[in-house]
C-alpha cells in the first residue's frame, strides 16, 4: 500500500517544489493548479496557487498544495499529512472510516475530478489523512 508524505503550504508550494526538486534532483509530476481546474469563482491569487503536485524521491511520493482563500489556512509546523492511495475501494473505504472515529474536519468519501473516492479527515490526534483511490 503506498503513502505519501503531504505538504500543505499558505501559498509557497511552488517555491517548495523548486527547492526539493533541485535538492532531489528529480522532476515535479502532474503538478495542477486550481485555475486549471476550472473553479472561476476563486480569486485570482487562489487560482495560481498549487492544487497538487508530486516528487518521487527514492520511491517515496511527497505530495504539494497551497491553501486556496476558501479554506482554513494550515498553522506552520503542521503542514504535513499523510496520502492513502489504494486501488481497493472497500478497504479504503474502511480505513477511512476507522480512522474517522472521532475526528475532525471530515470531507466524506466521494467522487472528485482526479479519483472515483476521495476523502479528507483530521483524526482524534490531530493528524491530516488524505484518501485517494488509483488506478
Amino acid at each position: 500500500m503506498p503513502i505519501a508524505t503531504y505538504f500543505t503550504f499558505e501559498d509557497q508550494a511552488q517555491d517548495a517544489i523548486t527547492f526539493y526538486e533541485e535538492a532531489f534532483e528529480v522532476t515535479v509530476k502532474n503538478l495542477v493548479t486550481y485555475k486549471s481546474l476550472g473553479m472561476p469563482d476563486l480569486d485570482e491569487k487562489s487560482q495560481n496557487l498549487v492544487m497538487n503536485a508530486v516528487l518521487e524521491v527514492e520511491g517515496h511520493s511527497f505530495m504539494f498544495s497551497d491553501t486556496p482563500s476558501f479554506m482554513s489556512k494550515v498553522p506552520y509546523g503542521r503542514n504535513i499529512g499523510i496520502v492513502i492511495e489504494l486501488t481497493d475501494a472497500s478497504k479504503l473505504t474502511t480505513y477511512f472510516e476507522k480512522l474517522s472515529q472521532d475526528a475532525a474536519d471530515i470531507m466524506p468519501l466521494q467522487k472528485t475530478e482526479w479519483s472515483d473516492l476521495f476523502g479528507q479527515i483530521t483524526d482524534k490526534f490531530g493528524i491530516a489523512w488524505s484518501f485517494n483511490l488509483i488506478g
